[in-house]
């Protein structure tokens, strides 16, 4: 059997983006000790990660900043966003419905790491 069992986002600084994660995802982080956060999420672990000193010269310009292809799933896309702004979540893409079957929208942390929510419709 196979299965994605982590996903790693980059940021500049854990410290920072704690705030972001915990109040826009809701995340209850089960491990916080820089330069590593992670948390349990529908049984995936899911990490940020700060760069290091031991982490390879490019680390940063790959693992920070641009989309990152992961999609979040909501019963409450509209509501999701409100919540979302008010945290300081860029939103690059407003909500909209697209013709499989879902309504979209794009928002990004403080670092500019994107990800996909998504409603059903």
């Amino acid at each position: 059997m196979l299965k994605i069992s982590s996903v790693l986002i980059g940021v500049r600084s854990l410290q920072k983006a704690r705030p972001f994660y915990e109040q826009v995802f809701s995340f209850v982080f089960n491990e916080f000790r820089p330069p590593y956060a992670s948390v349990t999420f529908d049984g995936l672990e899911f990490s940020i990660e700060e760069d290091a000193d031991y982490r390879k010269p490019d680390w940063a310009k790959n693992y920070i900043g641009g989309r990152k292809h992961i999609a979040f799933e909501t019963d409450d896309l509209e509501g999701f966003i409100a919540k979302a702004k008010v945290h300081g979540a860029k939103i690059v893409q407003e909500p909209e419905v697209k013709p499989w079957g879902y309504k979209e929208a794009v928002i990004a942390d403080p670092d500019s790491n994107e990800f996909l929510v998504e409603q059903k419709v």
